[in-house]
């Protein structure tokens, strides 16, 4: 797969991937941002960071994720569904988008966001959307 590919396969859909980010970060206090990522570490699609930063926080992501995925693995605890990091200044919830090639959103969080509401409303956005983003059967 191309690095374009990801993005050249969203576009299509664009309006519709940024308005349900755009409602995420809405209904959720304390949201800085999110981030739709490709598994290999590009952003397709972000709201609320620069971006310099998005591009940064999809590599991380890729790797955080690919790392949990291995520990699920190794305990054999099967496939990664979500990932919560808690700092002293914030919060960061990793969840996997289930279409074909997988990607992930990444949502960035103030201390100030409570992370029951967080990830309720982000598992609502991906499902909402895996029924939009493009799936390629044959991946």
């Amino acid at each position: 797969m191309s690095d374009a590919s990801p993005m050249a396969a969203i576009a299509p859909v664009r309006a519709q991937v940024d308005a349900h980010l755009s409602t995420l970060v809405h209904d959720v206090d304390g949201l800085m941002g999110v981030v739709v990522a490709s598994l290999d570490g590009f952003a397709l699609a972000q709201v609320g960071r620069e971006e310099e930063t998005v591009s940064r926080l999809a590599a991380m992501t890729s790797s955080m994720l690919a790392l949990a995925e291995a520990l699920g693995r190794e305990l054999a605890i099967g496939s990664l569904g979500a990932l919560i990091l808690e700092a002293s200044h914030g919060k960061v919830l990793m969840l996997t988008i289930p279409v074909q090639p997988p990607q992930l959103l990444m949502a960035a969080c103030d201390q100030t966001s409570a992370m029951g509401q967080v990830l309720w409303h982000a598992k609502q956005c991906v499902r909402r959307l895996a029924a939009t983003l493009p799936s390629d059967a044959a991946h």
